[in-house]
């Protein structure tokens, strides 16, 4: 029994932690533009254990847009250092004439998380780390791991 637990010791202290997983991981808060306008966003990503994370991406109108609608929908990433593309799953509460989009994202060395927008009519995003903040009920679903 000992040998077996100084084994899984061991294979623990020999598999590196993939540091990527910690430079995406967490909540960012920002912004991205599409056909809609300016449009607030929270991205929530969380380990999956073997490189890849997954999570929501929520949106919501800003003051300076109000007609813009809320949703979200499933996402996943396997980061390659200070960048990654975040790919759009299911939905999770769909507006009507919305499409979901990818992230082709960066990260800065302030920490800003920052890139192109891949969809209809879009142009950039930019995302700081925030505290974890409330999601409707439906975008705060278990995300499914891919």
């Amino acid at each position: 029994m000992r040998a077996s637990a100084a084994l899984l010791l061991l294979l623990a202290l020999a598999v590196p932690a993939r540091a990527e997983d910690s430079r995406f991981a967490g909540d960012w808060s920002g912004t991205y533009v599409c056909t809609q306008g300016s449009t607030g966003m929270n991205l929530r990503l969380r380990p999956q254990g073997d490189g890849r994370l997954s999570g929501v991406f929520h949106f919501f109108p800003l003051a300076s847009n109000p007609q813009a609608a809320e949703g979200c929908y499933e996402i996943a990433t396997t980061p390659d250092g200070d960048t990654a593309t975040i790919t759009a799953g299911r939905w999770l509460m769909h507006p009507p004439n919305y499409v979901t989009v990818d992230l082709d994202a960066e990260l800065d060395e302030d920490g800003t998380l920052f890139g192109q927008v891949i969809g209809p009519g879009c142009t950039l995003f930019a995302a700081r780390r925030a505290a974890p903040r409330n999601l409707p009920a439906a975008c705060g679903a278990v995300v499914s791991t891919r």
